[in-house]
């Protein structure tokens, strides 16, 4: 498992690299980005494999810990690179998810071992019903992180980019950086997928829950905190749907947004409580 790994990440080195030299001419070179895909392709199938493996060799689902999670995670990012960089053909993006893909594999190789105890363990897979459900619990809300690290992102670009134009500099940032529009349309797809996941992520954890001790609510921290996250999430869909909003207030609060989701990621995990992994 350890070796796949090291594949994938030095496979996300590697579309680093190619996409920083291939993109750095004035013109972009779209035919290139095939060549960019399956470096970021192989790099995911071998994480893939990496996951699976683990999970047989493990005989539950591998993300019980920060080492597990920060892998998981990559893996997510990386598909979503994969998805949007023929679509959008944006020079910057590319170069900022595998990035933080690179970064989180890296973590994940260099974070120390840890034992799982066996409570978390029966937790997990006390049932053929639970060992379902978990998985995919936790694959729904890894893919809302995912999303909500490309809404960021996006919100980013578009606020560096706006500032670009507004001084009429028209240097290396506003050629790597995408047009305004294509900003805003990153960030919203990256939005809907988010919240589209996180929501599917609460609701088969409180069957998990439900199955587990028979409450689909605890108070935890993080069932808090994502309660929170998606009430955050919910306000900037239902406001852009309703009232229009785009461009600098929705980058505004893609940014605040992200701050609810690292509360939910790190914060609650610090504060204890039923949520004892993730």
């Amino acid at each position: 498992m350890t070796a796949l790994l090291t594949i994938a990440l030095l496979l996300y080195l590697a579309s680093i690299f190619y996409a920083v030299l291939t993109f750095a001419g004035s013109e972009h070179p779209a035919k290139k980005l095939h060549w960019l895909s399956l470096l970021i392709g192989a790099g995911l199938l071998a994480h893939t494999f990496s996951i699976l493996l683990n999970w047989i060799y493990l005989e539950h689902f591998p993300i019980v810990n920060i080492k597990e999670i920060c892998s998981l995670i990559a893996w997510a990012i990386a598909g979503y690179c994969l998805s949007a960089v023929p679509r959008h053909k944006a020079r910057a993006l590319p170069v900022i998810l595998s990035t933080i893909a690179f970064i989180l594999t890296l973590l994940s190789l260099l974070w120390p071992e840890q034992q799982t105890s066996e409570t978390v363990i029966n937790l997990i897979t006390a049932s053929t019903f639970t060992r379902v459900i978990f998985p995919l619990h936790v694959t729904m809300l890894v893919l809302s992180y995912a999303a909500f690290v490309v809404t960021l992102a996006a919100g980013i670009m578009y606020l560096i980019q706006e500032r670009e134009l507004k001084a009429k500099r028209f240097g290396t940032a506003f050629k790597w950086l995408p047009a305004l529009n294509t900003c805003d349309e990153i960030g919203y797809r990256s939005l809907t997928i988010g919240f589209v996941s996180l929501t599917l992520g609460m609701v088969t954890g409180m069957m998990w829950g439900k199955q587990h001790d028979g409450r689909f609510w605890h108070n935890d921290p993080k069932e808090v905190m994502a309660l929170v996250t998606w009430i955050v999430y919910l306000g900037i869909m239902h406001y852009r749907l309703t009232a229009g909003w785009r461009g600098r207030r929705v980058a505004w609060l893609a940014i605040g947004g992200f701050v609810a989701v690292l509360m939910t990621f790190i914060g609650a995990r610090a504060m204890g409580g039923y949520h004892v992994f993730g």
